[in-house]
């Protein structure tokens, strides 16, 4: 599995985005890193509730700013960090219940959703925030 590479592709241009993108991609990326030591296991607790963290962080700060601007796409976009949420919390709850779950298939949900977040959402996010409002 590639680690995800940060880009110019992935950059909004949005200073506080980018730089929270670049934190969680450190984040999926050390957990690619555990997984490559056959440790994936042993730290997925821990990865998944950084990321519930330090998600709800990135995402508040988000949301602030679709406010701001009375963003037109701010439902589905909340709709998307909602659906990222409720993944890893139901993941945390099998875990919790002694359920397997399989840290590779975790990684390769959480790079699948941050590069298509990215790539696909904030962009636009990012875009309309430099028009400034949009009604």
């Amino acid at each position: 599995m590639p680690e995800i590479s940060w880009t110019d592709e992935l950059l909004t241009g949005n200073a506080f985005i980018d730089e929270d993108h670049r934190k969680l991609t450190s984040m999926v990326n050390a957990f690619l890193d555990a997984l490559s030591k056959g440790q994936g296991n042993d730290v997925l607790a821990k990865v998944l509730n950084n990321l519930m963290i330090y998600t709800r962080s990135h995402f508040d700060r988000e949301e602030a700013e679709m406010q701001r601007i009375n963003y037109p796409g701010t439902l589905a976009h909340k709709a998307e960090h909602t659906r990222l949420l409720n993944e890893v919390h139901a993941l945390k709850a099998k875990m919790e219940a002694g359920e397997k779950v399989s840290a590779t298939a975790v990684f390769t949900f959480l790079n699948t959703w941050l590069r298509h977040h990215i790539l696909e959402v904030d962009m636009k996010l990012a875009a309309a925030m430099r028009q400034g409002a949009i009604g």
